[in-house]
């Protein structure tokens, strides 16, 4: 784990930020709230020459990667989480909590409106902790709605009231397959595939899923506009067991941004690579994961990540 928090360390330093002509800088002003950290700019000041001292309460930037080489193909009609959802993610209705050296961004054309998809936010909570420091979003401060930071609290309530909306409409899918509850979904068969590879389609267990003996293989069957649907009636749980456990691979052209987990309870995501937005009731927990692409919503509850994570909205509506 430290070889791995070392590596985003790395990352981040060898990166520049991208300067406001690179990016969409079009989100609501700057209020400072209490306490609040000082930003010059829109986003943050250019990175300091070596040896220059900056002003007292002046942060500098952190430099985060550019948005990921990712694309997002949604077919006509599908099912969207709106335009006031969709720019987060990390939404959450209680508290954000990071404590490793995170990375918010988001993939090549992940813009909503005038938002880059790379936000962070808590309605009706107010707690965000563990950016600056030690973790770091692509557009900066002003991209973090919560008291002391971006306090416009009418953006995250926004967010929440469609993620009800989003929440209750996946849930409400016709489900293609029902799984039994506890099922490990890297040991999952449905005919015509290998066990643990999962065509698109709506798969449904009234209880707990999970991704534990082995990984699971998602299979767009060569149509970039595949969709899969989990609807899970209470707890999402996944384990990091080495490369081989607790991972999810996208082949035929399944994109992160085409995957939904609609948990009934909560999700604790344990492995090294996820790929979905999680739409949970309760609470989202990135524990041991460093590669986690999709959003992680939570509509009562708080978001906890653990652990240096790259957290990659791979965009769409």
């Amino acid at each position: 784990m430290n070889m791995i928090k070392t590596q985003l360390a790395a990352l981040v330093a060898a990166v520049s930020l991208a300067s406001c002509g690179a990016c969409n800088c079009n989100v609501p002003g700057f209020t400072a709230g209490a306490g609040a950290p000082v930003v010059v700019g829109a986003v943050a000041t250019p990175v300091p020459a070596p040896g220059v001292v900056l002003p007292p309460g002046v942060i500098p930037p952190v430099a985060t990667p550019p948005p990921s080489a990712l694309s997002c193909n949604q077919a006509a009609g599908a099912l969207a989480l709106g335009p006031a959802l969709a720019p987060f993610a990390l939404l959450a209705g209680a508290t954000i909590t990071n404590t490793g050296n995170t990375i918010v961004t988001y993939a090549a054309g992940a813009t909503t409106g005038t938002f880059n998809d790379d936000l962070v936010g808590v309605s009706p909570g107010t707690s965000v902790v563990g950016f600056y420091p030690p973790g770091a979003i692509t557009d900066g401060l002003n991209a973090i709605y919560a008291i002391g930071y971006n306090n416009t609290p009418a953006v995250p309530l926004a967010a929440e009231s469609a993620l009800t909306t989003a929440y209750n409409t996946f849930a409400g899918v016709a489900a293609t397959t029902v799984f039994p509850g506890g099922q490990d979904l890297s040991q999952a068969s449905v005919p015509g595939h290998p066990i643990g590879t999962l065509p698109p389609g709506v798969y449904k267990s009234a209880s707990t899923v999970g991704i534990f003996a082995g990984n699971l293989t998602l299979d767009g069957g060569g149509n970039p506009q595949s969709t899969f649907i989990f609807q899970v009636g209470s707890a999402l749980t996944t384990t990091l067991g080495g490369g081989a456990t607790g991972n999810i691979i996208l082949t035929g052209g399944a994109s992160a941004c085409n995957i939904t987990w609609q948990v009934g309870s909560s999700a604790v995501l344990g492995g090294a690579s996820f790929y979905g937005n999680v739409l949970a009731q309760a609470s989202v927990t990135l524990t041991t994961s460093t590669q986690f692409t999709g959003r992680a919503l939570a509509r009562t509850g708080a978001v906890t990540i653990s652990t240096a994570t790259l957290v990659t909205n791979p965009g769409g509506s």
